[in-house]
């Protein structure tokens, strides 16, 4: 009769050969089939000439100065964040007009691209302004510490107490 402690052992023995063993066909199953597979085709696309597309992407127009892509969420539902010139920022969904900019195209993961009056143009992710001066830090000054007084006992002597 074997010991319960050496069967348990045995078990684990077998069970993490087994493991080894199939990690390893694994691998080299996935090394070879990768050698042989035939290199996925890239699709090439043609893009238009600005001259030949009436909805071509130009630059910003002179009404979009001072206009500042903040944000974006992108997902099944897609949002731009459009700060205007005076600061106020606005969420608007493709379809939505931006006043004095045009319609919202697409919103993209760094971009809007919008349709104004001259055409079509983007609008990139920029930073905000920021209000407070950036200031290096300095080391914070070093503090003394403090004297240590010994402490006192504050009940009174008795007689029979010596002095110090």
């Amino acid at each position: 009769m074997m010991n319960p402690d050496r069967a348990i052992g045995a078990i684990l023995a077998i069970s993490l050969g087994a493991v080894l063993l199939l990690g390893i066909y694994l691998l080299t199953r996935n090394r070879d089939s990768g050698a042989t597979a035939a290199p996925t085709p890239v699709a090439t696309v043609a893009m238009p000439s600005p001259a030949a597309s009436a909805t071509a992407t130009v630059g910003p127009p002179a009404a979009a100065r001072g206009y500042r892509l903040a944000g974006t969420v992108v997902g099944d539902l897609a949002y731009a964040i459009i700060v205007d010139p005076q600061g106020n920022n606005q969420l608007y969904r493709p379809g939505q007009t931006v006043p004095e900019l045009g319609v919202v195209r697409s919103v993209e993961a760094d971009q809007v691209t919008l349709d104004g009056s001259n055409g079509a143009f983007t609008l990139r992710l920029a930073p905000g302004p920021t209000d407070t001066p950036t200031v290096p830090r300095t080391q914070p000054p070093t503090r003394l510490p403090a004297a240590v007084t010994p402490a006192r006992s504050l009940r009174a002597r008795s007689e029979s107490e010596s002095s110090p």
